[in-house]
């Protein structure tokens, strides 16, 4: 039976916009709302490969904070010279914690920004982007449109230059923020078409549509050749499956045309991807994957304000690997960059449902959608625009 005296009430509260707001209902004042709204939220750290000095002095900090640090025995053993550790605490305790950290040795004052960074990133409102990327929603709802004969899910639907056309109107008419065209498949088993062939399916369709489309055109595509073709028909951004692994020459193309870039992780290639993808652990391994990665673009000259990451699910990933990832999400967003996530109509859905035919995995791809919006993804890119449309303006309706 439900106590009635004091009629206890579990709040789950995602940030502190959210505290905020409970406190204000409950005429909190300013002032004490300012002191109690970090301490409501509680957080939790996963740090390795520190020095096993810097593990010991983190968890003795955290504790004289209230907080807690779960490390190995050979921290305490002093048995090794690196240490994995998992703090625990609430904002208002790493708030406490991080300023001593800098003043301490053994690369501390390091961990104490980066955590700090992580900390920050992950329940910012919006990471700064390209402007393309800026929107009040959130997710934007990228419309997939693949003009090719041979993809998983629509192969042939929009082969055609009159069918592509009216489909791309007919997504931005839905509701659609961009229409990703790709001219070449990347289902699994799948191997690259002539690069001439790409260029001739792409290239004249964007042309087309980029002077009155109304919404910003991506191409994806992971030869700069496309990519530089494409941008100068008029495209807005690059979505690459590789990472900017796939050709030599795209860091420098998007580095000059300033545009942004979706960076994905995919395990293998197209052709090998699904044959036995296997993980340490899924979600912090290409966690670490996109650390390394976005650190190599900045370096060749690409701006961190137009690097996108999408942690590529279904791409060199089991169903209980693409769960993972959905479920932790919201983690990717402690890199500081906008997390894109496609689900759409793949293969996972269908295994978890029994529909091996893509296009009746409509409903559950929106389902996955849902699941994004409240990760706090902040692209979708889906077959079906209306149906994902629609879902996102009633998760919007009810939790703002």
């Amino acid at each position: 039976m439900i106590p009635i005296v004091g009629l206890p009430h579990v709040l789950l509260l995602r940030d502190v916009d959210d505290v905020r707001k409970v406190l204000g209902r409950m005429a909190v004042s300013s002032a004490g709302i300012d002191i109690m709204d970090k301490k409501a939220l509680f957080r939790v750290v996963h740090v390795k490969g520190i020095d096993i000095r810097a593990a010991n002095i983190l968890k003795q900090e955290m504790l004289s904070r209230g907080g807690e640090v779960a490390t190995s025995r050979e921290v305490y053993e002093l048995g090794g010279r690196e240490a994995e550790c998992l703090m625990m605490g609430t904002l208002a305790q790493y708030e406490r914690l991080l300023p001593k950290l800098r003043d301490q040795p053994f690369g501390l004052r390091e961990l104490s920004e980066a955590i700090m960074s992580a900390l920050t990133h992950v329940d910012s409102l919006a990471p700064v982007c390209h402007p393309l990327l800026q929107s009040a929603r959130v997710p934007l709802v990228m419309g997939a449109l693949n003009v090719t004969p041979d993809s998983f899910s629509d192969g042939g639907d929009f082969a055609e230059f009159e069918a592509a056309a009216a489909r791309a109107r007919e997504m931005a008419a839905q509701g659609a923020d961009l229409i990703d065209i790709g001219g070449q498949s990347t289902r699994p088993g799948s191997d690259p078409v002539p690069l001439e062939v790409e260029m001739q399916r792409v290239v004249p369709l964007v042309a087309e549509l980029a002077p009155d489309l109304g919404v910003p055109i991506s191409v994806d595509t992971s030869r700069a050749a496309v990519a530089a073709a494409a941008l100068e028909a008029g495209a807005g951004l690059i979505n690459d499956v590789t990472a900017l692994r796939g050709d030599p020459e795209m860091a420098a193309c998007l580095r000059d045309a300033a545009c942004p870039v979706v960076l994905m992780h995919m395990q293998g290639t197209p052709a090998t991807m699904q044959l036995d993808p296997t993980y340490d652990d899924v979600v912090q391994d290409i966690y670490a994957w996109f650390a390394e990665r976005l650190s190599w673009a900045v370096d060749q000259g690409l701006a961190e304000e137009n690097l996108v990451i999408d942690p590529g699910i279904g791409f060199g990933k089991t169903v209980e690997h693409n769960l993972a990832l959905l479920r932790q999400l919201r983690s990717f967003r402690s890199l500081g960059r906008p997390v894109a996530v496609g689900t759409s109509r793949k293969y996972f859905l269908g295994v978890i449902l029994d529909l091996p035919e893509p296009k009746d995995r409509v409903l559950s791809t929106v389902a996955t959608t849902v699941i994004a919006a409240r990760e706090e993804a902040h692209l979708v890119r889906v077959h079906d625009v209306a149906e994902n449309v629609q879902a996102l303006k009633v998760v919007s309706a009810v939790y703002g």
